[in-house]
């Protein structure tokens, strides 16, 4: 499964490279995605685990829509902030991918790498302004 995930997002970015959906196009690109080497053989993925990714990184793509849109129409105002992001699962080569993707295509947001120790990446994120902490008399929160 993971083997035909890869070939199709390998196929994927041929053809989004190449900006040519021919026949001839689709089975070089085809032809290359197979051909190239997988890398290092890592354990096998559960299929829950490796379809829930993929579906997360594919609603992500309507989101880059959505937030393209509002950056465009020139909505709120945006602050920046750094957050940390756990990974979903066992750190796959396919699941980092998966998630980093998904982070990415969003204009909004963007990975910066992994944290040390492995276990999260760093995210920068534009989002609306965190609501004002309100001060109670005294100086206490």
């Amino acid at each position: 499964m993971a083997r035909l995930i890869t070939v199709a997002l390998r196929l994927l970015i041929w053809l989004l490279l190449s900006a040519d959906i021919t026949l001839i196009n689709f089975l070089i690109g085809l032809l290359v995605a197979v051909l190239l080497p997988m890398g290092r053989r890592s354990r096998p993925l559960p299929p829950q685990q490796l379809l829930a990714s993929l579906f997360s990184s594919l609603t992500a793509i309507p989101q880059a829509y959505v937030e393209a849109i509002q950056l465009l129409l020139g909505g709120k105002a945006l602050e920046e902030r750094l957050e940390s992001q756990r990974f979903m699962g066992p750190r796959s080569a396919l699941l980092v991918f998966l998630e980093v993707f998904r982070v990415t295509i969003t204009p909004l947001t963007i990975a910066l790498g992994i944290e040390p120790g492995g276990r999260a990446f760093r995210v920068h994120r534009l989002a609306p302004p965190l609501p004002p902490r309100q001060v109670l008399p005294g100086g206490e929160l």
